[in-house]
């Protein structure tokens, strides 16, 4: 049966394709930090339009890797483990899923702090007792997601470790304007590091809203991971600006607005109504302002705009300084939006 597309709905198909041009043009690594979203936004595209031109693109990559060979260092742990097994899902190619179960395998050998998260580059000198909120989606949505495809309970026991260890780390939960925030992250020695990001907070709660919608019904760790994903919305609502948008340090209303926690917001909170991870009735306002600001924040070259630069973790007015640009953690939620809204 064929979809007729309204005119509103062709304008956003539009959108939607101009996004995707521009973030074929990024300068790809394999791996480089965001990246991962960035296929996960062309692969939607893709089933969204129908221009298989976007999961092509996403696609070459990952087979590329496959055939380079996965796993060989500490670097991987950006690698995109969940768009592999996209991938094998549609194909069905062995290799695929033989390369993620090597990606769980390199996860796994990670050392641990003391809370039990993976410190992802024990290789490094200053980084080795060291984790980041951004590996929040990165790590469990992945490997719970192995557990479902495999049937191995034991990938998705190890996925739920990895959040708890992640999420107990880093968020803040005393009382206070900042509880259900998290910190950038954490280093071994001395603690929490970093600040209150507004980006980290979006990579938070889309790897809270993808682990939960991948858990198995009754799984034991849904109720604490509920209650983290409730605080870390009732934080986010109290720290939204008045047009959508979140400021880079969320607290400090001085910092720039910023917009990739905006499109992070607006496609996690739609992805967990649709899912009943979350109530609509709840968080509707906070997901409908905040998709209505990113949406003014996409120009005619399919930019999001308002994106940060890569930030590292450090003082308060590093972060404020930061460059905006095009880059693929803007680009990849944005795409990811803007398919949740064609039929």
């Amino acid at each position: 049966m064929s979809t007729t597309l309204k005119s509103g709905d062709i304008d956003r198909q539009a959108q939607l394709e101009r996004v995707a041009e521009t973030t074929l043009l990024w300068p790809y690594k394999i791996w480089g930090f965001g990246e991962g979203i960035a296929l996960r936004g062309l692969q939607a595209a893709a089933r969204a339009t129908g221009n298989s031109e976007n999961s092509d693109f996403a696609n070459a990559l990952l087979r590329s890797y496959v055939v380079r060979g996965v796993a060989k260092g500490n670097d991987e742990h950006i690698a995109p483990g969940a768009q592999l097994l996209s991938l094998y899902e549609e194909s069905g190619e062995p290799d695929l899923l033989i390369a993620a179960k090597k990606l769980a395998a390199l996860h796994a050998s990670f050392p641990k702090n003391e809370y039990g998260a993976r410190m992802h580059r024990p290789d490094l000198p200053g980084w080795r007792k060291q984790i980041w909120v951004d590996c929040m989606d990165v790590d469990a949505p992945f490997l719970v997601r192995l557990g479902n495809v495999t049937g191995n309970d034991a990938f998705i026991e190890q996925g739920t470790e990895e959040i708890f260890g992640y999420a107990r780390s880093l968020q803040v939960e005393t009382g206070g304007d900042n509880e259900g925030l998290f910190w950038h992250g954490r280093e071994e020695d001395c603690g929490q590091n970093g600040q209150l990001w507004a980006r980290g907070n979006g990579w938070a709660l889309m790897g809270l809203v993808e682990t939960l919608i991948q858990l198995p019904a009754g799984h034991d760790a849904r109720a604490e991971l509920s209650e983290r994903l409730a605080a870390l919305c009732q934080a986010l609502s109290r720290c939204q600006d008045s047009g959508g948008l979140w400021h880079t340090v969320m607290p400090n209303p001085e910092t720039y607005l910023e917009s990739t926690l905006a499109v992070m917001t607006a496609f996690a909170l739609r992805s967990a109504f649709e899912s009943s991870v979350l109530r609509e009735r709840d968080w509707g306002g906070m997901e409908k302002s905040a998709r209505s600001a990113a949406h003014k924040l996409v120009n005619g070259r399919g930019e999001l705009e308002r994106v940060s630069d890569a930030t590292p973790i450090g003082e308060e007015k590093m972060y404020a300084t930061r460059p905006f640009g095009v880059f693929p953690w803007g680009q990849g939620p944005a795409l990811l939006m803007l398919a949740q809204e064609l039929p």
